[in-house]
C-alpha cells in the first residue's frame, strides 16, 4: 500500500473539514425552516448535539487506534474509519444548523466557537496521521487525540440557554472591570507612570507623574469604574434570579443587554489608558463622558427589561446618581481649570 493513497484520503477529509470550518465562520451553513423552528425543542437540540460531540470523540479514537502501531491501516480500511469520522463531523454540524437565531445570538456564538474548535481539532489530528503515521505514542497525534477528547468533553460546560450565555460575557466583563480597577490602583503607587517606568525614575519620561490638577480627577474616574462594576454586577444578578428565555421578546433583550455590556469594556479602557501621564485632560473628559453615557444607557434599558423588578427600582435609581456625582466632579475639576486659566 502506497504512502501517497493514505495522504490522499487524509488530504481529502482535510479539505472536506477545511470547508466546513470555512462555513460556521461564514455563518453560511444555511438557516433553519420556518416550520422546523416553530417545532424546536431546546432539551431534544442537547441530547442530539451531545451525542454528536460523543460521537466524534469515539471515531477519533478508533482512527488514533489504527495508526498507533505498524502496519499503517490500508486505503480501504481507512477509508471506512474515515467514513465514520466524517460521519459523526457532519452530523454534529447538521444538529448545530438546526439551532434557530432566534434562540438567542450569544448562545449561538458560544455554540459556534465550540463546533469550529472541534471541526479544527479534527483536521489536526488528520495532519498529523500524515505526517508521522505510526510513529511512536509519546507523537502529535496522540497529543492532538487528546486535545480533541478535551473539546468533546467541554460539551457539557457549554451554556444550556441564552440566559446561561449572557451570563458569561457578564462575568468575562467582571473580570476585565476587575483587571481595569486593579491596573488604576498600580497607576496611583506610579503617580500616574506606566508600571515600566515605575521602577526607572532616572529614565522614565514621564518621572513626574501627575500634576496636583492631575491627581484630582483620578478619584471620580475610579468611582466611575467602580460604577460601571456595579452596574455589571446588579443587572448579572437581576438576570441570574429573573431572566427568561421562554419568548423572543426576553430573548432579544438578553442579547441586547451582553451587546451594551462588552462596549463598555472598551470605554473602561479608555478611561483607564487617559490616566496615564501625560494626561491629556480632554481626552480624559471625553472617555469618562462616553462611559457615563453608555452606563445610563444600560440602566434605562435594564429598567425596561423583563429581568428587572418594581423593587430593583432603589439600586437603578442608586447607581444612575452614583454615576451622576462621578462625572459631575470631572466636569467641576476641569470648569475649575479652565477658569484659573482664563
Amino acid at each position: 500500500m502506497a504512502a501517497t493513497g493514505i495522504e490522499e484520503v487524509l488530504q481529502s477529509l482535510m479539505d472536506t473539514l477545511g470547508l466546513c470550518a470555512e462555513k460556521i465562520k461564514e455563518g453560511s451553513l444555511g438557516q433553519v425552516m420556518e416550520d422546523l423552528e416553530l417545532s424546536f425543542s431546546l432539551e431534544e437540540f442537547w441530547m442530539k448535539l451531545g451525542m454528536t460531540f460523543r460521537a466524534v470523540s469515539k471515531e477519533a479514537t478508533k482512527l488514533t487506534i489504527s495508526f498507533s502501531k505498524p502496519p499503517v491501516p490500508s486505503v480501504d480500511e481507512l477509508q471506512c474509519l474515515l467514513t465514520g469520522f466524517e460521519t459523526s463531523v457532519i452530523a454534529m454540524l447538521t444538529i448545530f444548523r438546526s439551532l434557530p437565531m432566534s434562540q438567542g445570538k450569544y448562545l449561538y456564538k458560544k455554540l459556534q466557537e465550540s463546533v469550529l474548535t472541534v471541526v479544527d481539532d479534527c483536521q489536526t489530528l488528520a495532519a498529523s496521521f500524515i505526517k508521522e503515521g505510526c510513529a511512536s505514542v509519546a507523537s502529535a497525534k496522540t497529543k492532538s487525540t487528546g486535545t480533541l477528547w478535551e473539546h468533546c468533553d467541554g460539551f457539557q460546560h457549554l451554556p444550556a440557554d441564552n440566559k446561561h450565555a449572557v451570563l458569561q460575557v457578564f462575568q468575562a466583563s467582571s473580570e476585565l472591570i476587575k483587571d481595569a480597577l486593579t491596573e488604576l490602583n498600580e497607576a496611583q503607587k506610579c503617580n500616574g507612570r506606566q508600571e515600566d517606568d515605575c521602577d526607572e525614575d532616572d529614565n522614565a519620561t514621564n518621572k513626574d507623574g501627575w500634576s496636583s490638577e492631575d491627581k484630582l480627577l483620578v478619584p471620580p474616574c475610579i468611582g466611575l469604574v467602580k460604577a460601571c462594576r456595579s452596574c455589571v454586577k446588579k443587572i448579572s444578578s437581576a438576570i441570574q434570579t429573573s431572566g427568561q428565555v421562554t419568548s423572543v421578546e426576553n430573548i432579544q433583550q438578553l442579547d441586547s443587554m451582553a451587546d451594551e455590556i462588552q462596549r463598555t469594556s472598551a470605554s473602561v479602557d479608555d478611561v483607564v489608558m487617559s490616566l496615564y501621564c501625560p494626561m491629556n485632560h480632554q481626552s480624559v473628559s471625553e472617555s469618562a463622558s462616553k462611559l457615563t453615557h453608555q452606563l445610563k444607557e444600560i440602566l434605562n434599558k435594564a429598567r425596561d427589561c423583563h429581568f428587572t423588578l418594581e423593587s430593583d427600582s432603589s439600586w437603578l435609581d442608586f447607581l444612575t446618581k452614583a454615576i451622576d456625582h462621578n462625572m459631575n466632579k470631572i466636569t467641576s475639576v476641569l470648569h475649575e481649570r479652565e477658569e484659573t486659566n482664563t
